[in-house]
């Protein structure tokens, strides 16, 4: 196999011409004449370094642009994230999941070596829609549309078959993802120390107790019907089109089990707390109204809305795993954050999540 790029500076034109054949992205008489590669997403905290890159072609065409994902090179947070295997599952979902979708951009190449859980995705860019702002947050239209598609990438999968068939995706509460009880608990300290200016003393409590009850919570989702959870549905990695078409992007935890987690986390950390005040219990009726409609019958809106709690808990296990891979020197980073736990603390409160504790 040709070595995988460790960064995005590195890619040059003979391994993109490789990469993109690969694909399927070009053919046999089309190389990359030039790669221009700008950075994208810095000092947000990501598990991996994404590109755009500019490309140019001799002896035939291809995409003008690209993006490109790659693995953080950081040592400590791959050995946190090892267990998970989630670079291995964000891999795979473009090589078998995603050519059943039309809410993800386009798989141009996936390089991958399983053995040591290191890849390099070659994707559609989506420059031409509206990238989410999670620090701005979405107005009540975006956020009906976001969930509306949402259920449409749940009912897609679900009690599907093809989960059987996707045996290298993991269970929500399978042994790899219970990892997050030992990050959550370690993350905390710092946590707590970078955000004392937005947490709330009231929900302090509840933060403490959240790591003993990490594994009941994945099993309460383990036990919903089973659909393709995507795990980090929020607003910074959705794009908007004209008209109110939603796509998708980020699956590097994606996992079986109930969709009412990405439906929690969303609402209680993407909308803003007077949207979501206004609006929540008319999302939730959206959502429920779009699996209905594509043939989920055996779910209904009260379950729903027990399960969105459990789902609104949970998603709080992120701002703080955020804390272990910030640039704390971003102003941007922080304000996203911060305006996350607020949101966050508000819904948690609003829906009595201390009650869900053991």
């Amino acid at each position: 196999m040709t070595a995988l790029p460790t960064s995005t500076a590195s890619i040059d034109a003979e391994w993109l011409t490789t990469a993109l054949r690969h694909g399927g992205a070009i053919d046999a008489n089309t190389e990359v004449s030039t790669v221009n590669v700008s950075n994208m997403g810095a000092g947000i905290g990501f598990m991996g370094e994404v590109g755009r890159l500019n490309v140019t072609y001799a002896g035939g065409s291809g995409p003008a642009t690209v993006i490109c994902k790659i693995p953080t090179q950081d040592a400590h947070v791959r050995g946190l994230l090892g267990p998970a295997r989630v670079f291995e599952r964000e891999a795979r979902f473009y090589l078998d999941v995603a050519p059943m979708l039309d809410v993800v951009p386009r798989s141009h190449s996936v390089m991958a070596n399983f053995d040591t859980d290191d890849y390099v995705l070659v994707l559609q860019d989506l420059g031409h829609l509206r990238v989410g702002d999670q620090s701005v947050g979405v107005n009540a239209s975006e956020a009906h549309a976001a969930v509306k598609a949402l259920a449409r990438f749940h009912a897609r999968f679900w009690k599907s078959p093809d989960l059987d068939r996707i045996a290298w995706m993991p269970e929500i509460n399978a042994e790899g993802m219970k990892i997050g009880s030992e990050i959550y608990r370690a993350s905390l300290p710092g946590f707590l120390q970078v955000f004392a200016h937005a947490v709330d003393a009231d929900m302090v409590p509840v933060m403490e107790r959240f790591a003993d009850n990490v594994h009941q919570l994945l099993d309460r989702f383990a036990a919903m019907p089973t659909t393709i959870v995507h795990f980090d549905y929020r607003l910074d990695n959705l794009f908007f089109g004209p008209n109110d078409d939603v796509w998708m992007i980020d699956f590097q935890a994606c996992s079986k089990g109930g969709g009412a987690f990405d439906l929690g986390y969303f609402i209680s950390q993407s909308v803003p707390v007077d949207i979501r005040k206004q609006e929540e219990e008319s999302l939730l009726r959206t959502y429920h109204s779009e699996l209905v409609a594509r043939g989920v019958d055996d779910y209904s809106l009260a379950q729903l809305t027990e399960d969105y709690r459990v789902g609104v808990l949970y998603g709080w296990i992120i701002p703080v795993y955020a804390v272990g891979t910030l640039d704390s020197s971003s102003e941007r980073a922080m304000a996203l954050w911060t305006e996350v736990i607020k949101r966050a603390q508000s819904a948690m409160r609003d829906h009595r999540v201390a009650d869900l504790l053991i």
